[in-house]
């Protein structure tokens, strides 16, 4: 076990890929640039509860752009790393694929035998070799 003991103000680096990092910049660049001068320009004319829901605007805006600038300073830029699905057994993938929207799974017991056919670029059906199971077939719709 570690003997570090945090101190106040240590900071956990947040962990962005380049794409996120740059949207982060973007955001709080549009801000400053584009969304308060707007706000501060429909301050000058706003009268009662519209000038009081700007100011509470103006407030979020601001400390959005604190949060944004301290996930700036804290960020640590991460490469992703590619996934070798060569190395993932067939299983798995298996029951990943099953967890995703827009796939079904169809099960096929030892004891059933399932026709099939396939379309043909010619615009026709045309037999395929039953299955026999056991099997699982993933139909992706996506």
């Amino acid at each position: 076990m570690s003997n570090y003991k945090k101190k106040r103000g240590d900071k956990n680096p947040i962990r962005l890929t380049p794409e996120g990092y740059i949207k982060i910049v973007h955001e709080r660049e549009h801000i400053l640039k584009v969304k308060l001068p707007e706000i501060r320009e429909e301050l000058q004319k706003a009268k009662g509860f519209e000038k009081e829901a700007l100011e509470r605007e103006k407030k979020f805006m601001l400390g959005r752009v604190l949060l944004l600038g301290q996930w700036i300073n804290n960020s640590q830029i991460i490469e992703p790393t590619p996934i070798d699905l060569s190395k993932v057994s067939t299983s798995e993938l298996h029951a990943e694929l099953v967890k995703r929207e827009g796939v079904r799974e169809i099960i096929v017991t030892p004891e059933e035998s399932l026709p099939m056919t396939k379309w043909e670029e010619n615009g026709r059906w045309t037999p395929f070799p039953a299955v026999q199971g056991p099997a699982r077939i993933l139909i992706n719709e996506d």
